[in-house]
Formats: C-alpha cells, structure tokens, sequence
C-alpha cells in the first residue's frame, strides 16, 4: 500500500471536507462535546462552505493524502504563523502511516520555507499521535473554531532539525 502525499487541487475540496469531517466525528468525536463537533464539521457540506473553504485568507498549504488515487488524509500549514494547521485521516485508514506521511511532507514544506519550529493546536485526540511525531505539549489551552466555538487543545511545538 503505497501513500501519496500532494498538494490540495481545487477540485479535491469537497473530498478534502469530507475527510475532514469524517475525522472528526469518527474520531475526534469521543473527546468532545457534540457542540463544538457541529461546530468543528458542520453539517452538510455546501457549496457556500466550499466556497468559503477556497477562498484561503489565511494562504494554506493544503495537502491530501491518497492510496489507490483516493483521497484518505488531508493536512494545512501556515508557513506565516509556523503553523501545522490540520492533519486529519479516514477513520477507514487510521493508523496505517497516513498520518505520519502528511505531517513528514508538512515538516519538509516547512524546512523549504526556512522555518525552525512548527506550533499546531492539537486536538486532545490527537496529542498521542504528535508526541510520537517529536512533538511536545507546551501547555493544554483553547483552539477557537471559526464560528467563535472554544474547544480543548493541547500547544504543541516541534524544532525542526535540517534535512
């Protein structure tokens, strides 16, 4: 099973959301009170929300991941905030390196920009799966959606070391 990790094509956005919100309610769902899910993967994915998604004002690089040509993980980064944005998995393909594969290719996109230290507001899911990554938990917090909906987080950062 071969991974592929690229960048995010306009015409992957619906899939991408779809991952997305496959995630959270699959996974993330157990950690997290049903009212920041519907916050966090709003219900039904519209074209407006599309819309929205493509319009990028914070300049994402966005990344999907694919076995077989289909699209199982996705991943964001904000080279001006050194932010790992999002990584987020199919529930189907969890724990099958997909994970991993889009956080190595977000590491390496940053390293190209010149960054030394990537920050990601990790889901309290999720806090295991970077620590593996070499992150480390700087303080546990709140990560506010875009609809103003506070939710748990865990501050984690990683330096990054030259390639």
């Amino acid at each position: 099973m071969e991974i592929t990790v690229r960048k995010m094509h306009d015409d992957d956005a619906r899939r991408f959301l779809e991952v997305h919100h496959a995630a959270v309610r699959g996974i993330a769902a157990e950690d997290y009170p049903q009212a920041v899910i519907e916050d966090w993967a709003p219900q039904p994915i519209t074209e407006k929300g599309i819309a929205e998604f493509l319009a990028n004002p914070d300049n994402e690089i966005r990344l999907v991941a694919e076995i077989n040509s289909e699209i199982i993980g996705i991943g964001a980064l904000v080279v001006a905030n050194n932010e790992l944005r999002a990584c987020y998995v199919a529930p189907d393909a969890s724990r099958k390196g997909v994970g991993s594969a889009l956080v190595h290719k977000i590491e390496s996109i940053a390293r190209d920009h010149e960054l030394v230290v990537l920050h990601a507001d990790s889901s309290v899911t999720a806090e295991p799966f970077y620590r593996a990554l070499g992150y480390a938990a700087r303080k546990h917090g709140q990560h506010i959606l875009r609809s103003g909906q506070r939710m748990a987080c865990v501050k984690m950062e990683k330096r990054l070391e030259p390639q």
